[in-house]
């Protein structure tokens, strides 16, 4: 396989007509075809069903789409740092940070952005899921992402510390006068939650947390607005729908709705996770960004050991380092 034959393949997968695709690629079609008939011909497998009206992946087209996408940006990322080190330019790296960890990493976080010296970091928020996927394929250097599902520890990983989450109550609930909420008093509230489908990997651990006995029927309502999550949870508790998880330690409010710490207190692991190898230049950004972990202005809090944690720990032949 060559870099021109996979990209493109990763047209006519993207297009489905080989029309399209060829005139994305400012080539004929019969020129396309022949191309992708070579590279089945050399893999030994078909990667396209072809009918008349669109073409459609095999099962091993899709895998090879996967690897493509990657393999690309690879590439394509190799020709950008060796034209920058040539030219002397500065390198740069691409960073997404998960939905509500921003507000953790708030000012600490901006400051590792412009403060690497030699390197440009672009900071992107995005969905949980989304950060990752941004990673696997090449599209991002690193990414701080919440605890992950058992099925998402494919990356290598650094955790940077624990954020301790309380729940938030509703103007002149009945549980607001305690300096703390014993999980048990919460087993008859309704549960508000961002979305499970992209933060699969604390959704879990929260709701198990907070509903110890289970979550009913109805019990957790979703509120589907990530891009203003935190505030979004925060009005539908001012609004009387429920109690919801926040982070300590941050400034947001909203009208008459109380924090309160939980008891057993919930911590859930914060950490940035990459590729490896890692380059030079991922290494100083997840060193910078340990570093900004441990600033006071952080909601962050040092690792418990994993014999004392109270929310759901990591199995056997975890890959994280802490």
């Amino acid at each position: 396989m060559d870099l021109r034959q996979l990209r493109y393949f990763v047209a006519v997968a993207e297009e489905r007509r080989f029309a399209r695709a060829a005139e994305r690629l400012h080539i004929t079609a019969p020129t396309l075809s022949q191309q992708i008939q070579a590279l089945e011909r050399e893999l030994h497998i078909p990667l396209f069903d072809r009918n008349p009206h669109r073409v459609e992946l095999t099962p091993a087209g899709q895998v090879l789409l996967i690897r493509a996408r990657i393999i690309l940006a690879e590439a394509d990322r190799a020709q950008q740092e060796v034209r920058a080190a040539g030219a002397g330019l500065v390198e740069q790296l691409s960073l997404r940070v998960c939905t509500l960890a921003d507000q953790v990493l708030d000012g600490p976080l901006h400051d590792t952005a412009l403060g690497i010296p030699g390197l440009e970091v672009r900071v992107a928020l995005s969905p949980g899921d989304d950060a990752l996927e941004a990673v696997r394929q090449a599209r991002a250097d690193a990414a701080v992402v919440w605890t992950r599902a058992a099925d998402q520890r494919d990356l290598a990983g650094r955790v940077l510390g624990e954020v301790p989450f309380g729940v938030a109550l509703p103007p002149g609930h009945a549980l607001s006068v305690l300096p703390a909420v014993p999980v048990d008093r919460l087993r008859d509230e309704t549960l508000v939650m961002f979305p499970r489908e992209p933060f699969a990997g604390i959704w879990d651990p929260v709701v198990a947390h907070l509903l110890p006995a289970g979550a009913g029927r109805g019990q957790v309502v979703i509120e589907p607005d990530l891009l203003d999550a935190p505030e979004a949870l925060l009005r539908a508790v001012s609004d009387g729908r429920g109690v919801a998880p926040v982070v300590l330690g941050t400034d947001r409010s909203a009208a008459g709705v109380a924090v309160r710490p939980v008891l057993p207190p919930l911590r859930v692991d914060l950490e940035v996770v990459y590729r490896e190898p890692p380059r030079p230049a991922v290494c100083s950004l997840v060193d910078a960004l340990a570093a900004a972990a441990h600033n006071p202005a952080t909601a962050l809090e040092p690792r418990l050991p994993h014999a004392r944690r109270p929310d759901v720990g990591y199995g056997p032949g975890d890959p994280l380092r802490a």
